[in-house]
């Protein structure tokens, strides 16, 4: 199995070019990695009348090779979220994010991302399917600015039962835009997001997933940005 889920890791790259924006901008293509680990977890543990509410935790360290010595530390995100299950299909949330930012060259500087989350999650035979509405406010706390930005999500993932019956493969996308002026991005779509990959689920808690996320950023000013990061989750469920 081990060298069956290598020869599969070596043709992640190729995702990305079939998500490559088709833009006029002159562009700056670099490499980096998204690393998270996540924990999540239903209530019920507390009460059973609980039994709805759903929580989860995540800590993401992003690096970027955007100067000469390579790869370096670029931002890190701690999410919070509580969950509340309508239907077996469909669930609100809300949640905090705070992120450390190290721009290249300058100083560094904190947010606060509070946002709201409409999920919904359903199966086709083998085929899962996952959409997510996400309003995010983004505060940077400096200077005050808020970049108050929608952003829809549609993932799938299907099983590879050929090779093990606990691994699946993944493709998604997400598009970004900010609803309003502000100093993060210019208003309307502003980020696209195409991702692909490889899910483990090692145990009935403990998942893994390792991929590619290429994130495209058109810049208010200045040249485009276009991200090839190597994406992994280490999750647990309690």
């Amino acid at each position: 199995m081990r060298n069956k889920l290598l020869t599969g890791f070596k043709y992640l790259p190729l995702l990305g070019m079939g998500f490559a924006p088709i833009s006029h901008a002159v562009t700056n293509d670099m490499g980096g990695t998204w690393s998270s680990l996540t924990l999540s977890g239903h209530l019920d543990k507390i009460s059973p009348d609980l039994k709805s509410v759903r929580w989860l935790v995540m800590d993401q360290a992003r690096t970027r090779d955007d100067n000469p010595g390579g790869n370096r530390f670029t931002e890190n995100l701690l999410f919070a979220q509580l969950g509340y299950d309508v239907t077996k299909n469909a669930s609100f949330w809300i949640g905090y994010v705070h992120d450390w930012i190290h721009p290249l060259d300058k100083p560094a500087y904190q947010e606060s991302r509070p946002y709201e989350d409409f999920l919904w999650n359903s199966n086709f035979n083998d085929l899962h399917f996952t959409a997510r509405t996400r309003l995010e406010q983004r505060i940077r706390q400096d200077t005050g600015d808020v970049g108050v930005r929608l952003r829809q999500l549609f993932q799938v993932s299907y099983p590879l039962a050929f090779i093990d019956d606990d691994l699946r493969v993944y493709a998604g996308e997400e598009m970004l835009g900010y609803v309003n002026n502000n100093s993060f991005g210019r208003h309307g779509f502003s980020e696209n997001r195409a991702l692909g990959g490889f899910s483990y689920q090692v145990t009935k808690q403990l998942g893994m997933d390792l991929g590619y996320m290429g994130q495209y950023v058109y810049n208010k000013a200045g040249n485009n940005l276009f991200t090839h990061n190597v994406q992994f989750n280490l999750s647990y469920k309690f």
